[in-house]
């Protein structure tokens, strides 16, 4: 269930970004940023440990990281059409297996092998078909 809502979520994202891809940059991103705290901040004490120092610098390291991705991902979004960006970013199963193995020494299931495969295919099937109708989003080009 968790896997669920975090993808709705993450498609929910997307489509808001998408549609309010006329949005400055910095309004678009700090808006994001302010959810994602307020979420943190209303689910934390349910669950809430500690970090040591340690974590707190990983922590950081991954905040970082998820802010300059998440920046890259808007300004691609207002770039280009959706179709278009979204089949890159189903890299993210690959390197989501990747990293399950190699941090966790997680082997994918077979169904997930499958269920991945479906995902992947159906978001390349859809983008080689927008791209043979001609059906093409109009890109909003943002001053540099």
């Amino acid at each position: 269930m968790i896997a669920l809502g975090g993808s709705l979520s993450f498609a929910l994202l997307m489509l808001i970004t998408r549609s309010l891809r006329a949005t400055p940059d910095i309004v678009l991103a700090s808006s994001q940023f302010t959810g994602t705290l307020l979420l943190g901040a209303l689910l934390a004490p349910f669950g809430w440990v500690t970090p040591s120092v340690g974590s707190l610098a990983l922590f950081a390291a991954a905040g970082c990281t998820s802010a300059v991705a998440l920046l890259c991902v808007n300004r691609s979004l207002k770039l280009a059409a959706a179709s278009v960006v979204v089949p890159y970013q189903y890299s993210m199963i690959v390197w989501a297996v990747i990293f399950g193995y190699v941090v966790f020494g997680d082997v994918p299931s077979w169904a997930t092998i499958v269920g991945a495969a479906i995902i992947i295919g159906a978001g390349f099937y859809i983008f080689l078909r927008e791209r043979e109708l001609g059906c093409e989003e109009a890109a909003v080009n943002p001053p540099v």
